[in-house]
């Protein structure tokens, strides 16, 4: 009887093992299903709203995201703008956070230099890039300046406007 016991206890242990390993008894680890919302679209007002939101969470003020006195046509839709002053007590550490903020949700570094006074990062997400520029003050009048500009992947700019936008290096 004692052996029957051992006999039936073993393969009890056995089958438990099995169907563990199988995903049908109490495997801690087991894979989630995927979400059933699917991921939102990235459009040119999703990616304005993102980057105004991280620019003040990096400590800008609130920027202008228009396109006036820009050339008229279809790439407005394609472009998401934002420039704004930069506090003049900390304006590459605010630069700095917001790009950090960026980094921390998905943008990835393409880029970064500097030359002169002006401190670039191309950043990448989504069939986006992002051309983010710290302008340090160039005279009593200006102040430091911060330029956000997200432009889709295959955006026909016009010249003059790709020329702002684009890596000098």
């Amino acid at each position: 009887m004692r052996r029957r016991r051992t006999t039936v206890a073993a393969v009890a242990a056995g089958l438990m093992t099995v169907t563990a390993g199988c995903g049908l008894v109490g495997e801690s680890g087991a894979a989630t299903a995927p979400s059933p919302e699917p991921t939102p679209p990235f459009t040119a007002r999703t990616v304005a709203e993102e980057i105004a939101g991280f620019a003040r969470a990096g400590g800008l003020p609130p920027g202008d995201t228009s396109t006036a006195g820009l050339p008229e046509g279809d790439w407005r839709t394609c472009v998401a703008p934002w420039k704004g002053d930069a506090p003049a007590a900390d304006a590459a550490g605010a630069f700095e956070a917001t790009v950090l903020r960026l980094r921390q949700h998905d943008w990835e570094i393409v880029s970064s230099h500097a030359e002169q006074d002006v401190t670039y990062r191309t950043l990448a997400k989504r069939g986006w890039k992002l051309y983010a520029r710290h302008y340090a003050a160039k005279g009593p009048d200006a102040g430091p300046t911060v330029s956000l500009t997200a432009v889709e992947d295959g955006c026909e700019l016009p010249r003059r406007v790709r020329s702002d936008y684009e890596d000098p290096a």
